[in-house]
């Protein structure tokens, strides 16, 4: 199977929370965000979707890491809260993304072995700064924005300064054209450097933000 990494590179990540969100947003995003550790859902969501499922895990928590490992998922979220410390992550088969605030903090994550980092959730002012600061510690270091809400607008900034990959909240779904809005943001990924695109992409948008996202 192709690399997670590579699959998930200047590419947009649903956040998702029950099965029908996952099948809406199938073969059109590069990947689903499972926050929470429902085995269920992370299960149903590894046997039936053709893009990469990434679960998460509590901190430090070894064995509920390996639990999705067994599960089939393509990538690790260590990011719930928790009072253990982090994990080695070097023994395992499939990668680990892990939420940092600081930049420090994000070099410590990759001595573990996470072969990426995120934010936290917010809106791209809110996460800008720190993708910067990641970037110009690590040139290399793949960094995803975490995005309340997103914008065509957005994805192309994010990527035209560095950002790695984005994902969206399942606030997504609160649009009145959740796919719509998805494709829209799918095709700025595709041609985030393009324009004249992004400008088509954000009209067709425009009316299928959430309400209060504008």
């Amino acid at each position: 199977m192709e690399d997670v990494i590579d699959i998930i590179e200047k590419g947009i990540i649903v956040e998702i929370e029950d099965m029908r969100e996952s099948l809406t947003v199938n073969k059109v995003a590069h990947g689903v965000f499972i926050g929470d550790f429902d085995l269920e859902l992370v299960e149903e969501a590894a046997d039936a979707l053709d893009i990469p499922v990434i679960a998460s895990c509590r901190v430090g928590h070894f064995v509920e890491a390996r639990v999705l490992e067994r599960l089939g998922v393509a990538m690790i979220d260590e990011s719930n809260p928790n009072e253990i410390e982090h994990m080695d992550k070097k023994s395992f088969s499939i990668p680990f993304v892990c939420k940092v605030e600081t930049p420090e903090e994000a070099m410590r994550r990759y001595e573990e072995g996470a072969r990426a980092v995120r934010t936290e959730f917010g809106r791209v002012d809110e996460v800008v700064g720190l993708i910067k600061d990641i970037k110009e510690k690590k040139k290399d270091a793949f960094v995803i924005a975490s995005l309340t809400i997103a914008t065509p607008a957005d994805v192309s900034f994010l990527f035209q300064i560095g950002c790695d990959g984005i994902i969206v909240s399942s606030e997504i779904f609160r649009s009145p054209n959740p796919l719509g809005l998805l494709e829209a943001l799918v095709n700025s990924a595709r041609y985030y450097n393009e324009m004249e695109k992004i400008v088509a992409f954000s009209k067709s948008a425009s009316k299928l933000l959430p309400s209060g996202a504008k």
